[in-house]
């Protein structure tokens, strides 16, 4: 039987590409040493949340924000082909062409990460699957399918299991869009934090933002966005 859980969206920690200005961003950068200690913060507040599952995204910086969170709860993250920021893995920035990449490719992540599970859409010459920057609605449409994933597919253990996912700011933003069924989510709420924390839950049948954006694991002079 397949049962909703609790969801805990997560903000990656800060980004070489978020210091930088746009023409010095590369595809897929690590993370800061200021995003370093985000995510170690982050793995403390992650920890106290209990999550029983915990997925992340296929770029650097997801990757290096999960690890921290992997090692204090134990956890065995499986790395998601389909949960990426949007538009993609890219190099190029307007008014210049944006140039789809293919990201790491399969055996590489495998050394990096060797004991995390490995999405089986990943394949061997990099995870991402458009040849081209994707767009906005190409966004959408993708946070429809994770969304129908959550409530289909995906093989929890029960109503009280806690699915944690370090992800994007804008697809953050995509996946509570398709999760509420509300397309003005976005002027509603604030700047997505680095590693800041969003919880969702499944009301009668509805799911229901419970809290959004929450970063008090930071102190002041570790806030970025």
């Amino acid at each position: 039987m397949h049962h909703l859980p609790g969801l805990i969206l997560i903000r990656h920690a800060q980004s070489e590409n978020n210091a930088l200005p746009d023409h010095l961003r590369v595809s897929d950068p690590n993370i800061t040493e200021l995003g370093v200690v985000q995510a170690k913060k982050l793995a403390s507040a992650v920890r106290a949340l209990e999550p029983t599952t915990l997925y992340c995204s296929p770029f650097l910086r997801s990757l290096e924000t999960t690890r921290p969170v992997a090692e204090l709860t134990g956890l065995r993250p499986v790395v998601r082909q389909d949960i990426y920021e949007q538009g993609g893995c890219h190099r190029g920035y307007l008014p210049n062409p944006r140039i789809a990449e293919r990201g790491m490719g399969r055996d590489t992540l495998s050394k990096r990460y060797s004991d995390w599970h490995l999405d089986e859409r990943i394949e061997e010459t990099g995870w991402f699957d458009l040849d081209h920057y994707e767009t906005r609605e190409e966004a959408n449409h993708r946070a429809q399918r994770v969304k129908y994933w959550l409530e289909t597919e995906s093989q929890t253990h029960g109503p009280s299991d806690r699915v944690a996912m370090v992800i994007h700011a804008d697809f953050k933003l995509r996946l509570i869009e398709a999760l509420l069924d509300d397309y003005d989510i976005e002027s509603k709420l604030g700047e997505v934090v680095n590693t800041s924390i969003t919880r969702l839950s499944k009301v009668s049948g509805r799911w229901r933002l419970d809290y959004w954006n929450v970063f008090s694991h930071l102190s002041a002079n570790e806030i970025s966005a």
